[in-house]
């Protein structure tokens, strides 16, 4: 290219990355649980707990230990849920790894270090509960921001203890803010009895060509995507990004937000639809529904950033 096409050429901003299709799909799961570690609960046992509460698929998220493949296939035939294979990574600082047959192996005590490899394996990676690690958790999650797939917005177990999760929700803003790309994720950190089950879950959108019996690695593809949402309660039913009109529609929610740029309010509608022309000059934006104290939050949209020439 000559110095005129150089002078002449700029990037613009074009559309918004849409990580949702149309389908109406949409699969509900726990992607933080454990089991079978004495004190534990057999996920045969949980399992029917999750699928006694509408649930269609568990990740199982022992720490550093993932099951064989018979033992997660006799789970799944027992309680006829998809169960994803994981682990829940590291003696401290623990990142969980979604959908592999195999711990992976990290040698280094760096955060950032161990996130990449974990990713470099083929899972879906997520930072877990930064609350926990007042002193270097949200730096951690930071720091990896390129390298997570995503992190937990809120956990189950963690609420129950009186951490403050929305602090999570807060560090997310300010990290799509830099223009990361890194997904929200709610989980329950299931580990017995006693701890309750459905407080935080994950939505994941099934195109609708997808056979009906789903595969975990399906599932572990859309996560990828982010065509997911996260939730305490209430859930959406379509998100349609159609020639600049965003269109929700949410199952139960008293009112429906556009998060943007820092963490603001840009647009807000009471009740359960809403309709809204995307505004062309923010980084990124997100949909939070709200019933109470309770959230559903959306993956974020971001900018497309395109090379134009000026001619």
């Amino acid at each position: 290219m000559d110095i005129y096409n150089l002078e002449r050429e700029f990037i613009t901003l074009s559309e918004y990355i849409n990580p949702y299709s149309n389908s109406r799909r949409w699969l509900r799961g726990n992607l933080h649980g454990h089991t079978c570690c004495g004190k534990f609960m057999d996920a045969a046992v949980s399992g029917h707990i999750y699928a006694n509460l509408g649930y269609d698929f568990m990740a199982i998220t022992d720490h550093n230990l993932v099951h064989d493949s018979n033992q997660w296939r006799s789970w799944q035939e027992q309680v006829g849920l998809v169960i994803i294979p994981g682990e829940e990574n590291g003696s401290t600082d623990h990142i969980l790894e979604i959908g592999v047959s195999a711990v992976t192996p990290t040698s280094s005590e760096s955060y950032v270090a161990r996130a990449k490899t974990l990713r470099d394996a083929g899972g879906f990676i997520i930072g877990c509960h930064p609350q926990e690690y007042p002193d270097r958790g949200e730096k951690n999650v930071s720091d990896a921001a390129e390298i997570l797939h995503g992190f937990e917005l809120f956990n189950g177990l963690r609420e129950g203890r009186g951490f403050d999760e929305m602090a999570n929700v807060d560090l997310w803003d300010k990290i799509l803010t830099q223009g990361h790309k890194v997904w929200g994720v709610a989980t329950d950190d299931f580990h017995c009895a006693h701890i309750t089950p459905g407080h935080g879950w994950v939505c994941v959108q099934m195109p609708e060509d997808v056979p009906e019996k789903v595969p975990w690695k399906t599932i572990v593809q859309q996560l990828k995507k982010g065509a997911f949402f996260a939730s305490t309660y209430s859930s959406f039913e379509e998100i349609i990004l159609e020639n600049g009109i965003l269109k929700v529609t949410t199952k139960q929610s008293r009112e429906i937000q556009i998060i943007a740029d820092g963490g603001q309010v840009v647009f807000q509608v009471e009740g359960t639809n809403l309709e809204w022309r995307v505004e062309s000059n923010l980084t990124y934006f997100r949909i939070e529904a709200l019933s109470g104290v309770k959230r559903a939050w959306s993956q974020p949209f971001f900018q497309q950033f395109i090379h134009n020439n000026a001619d």
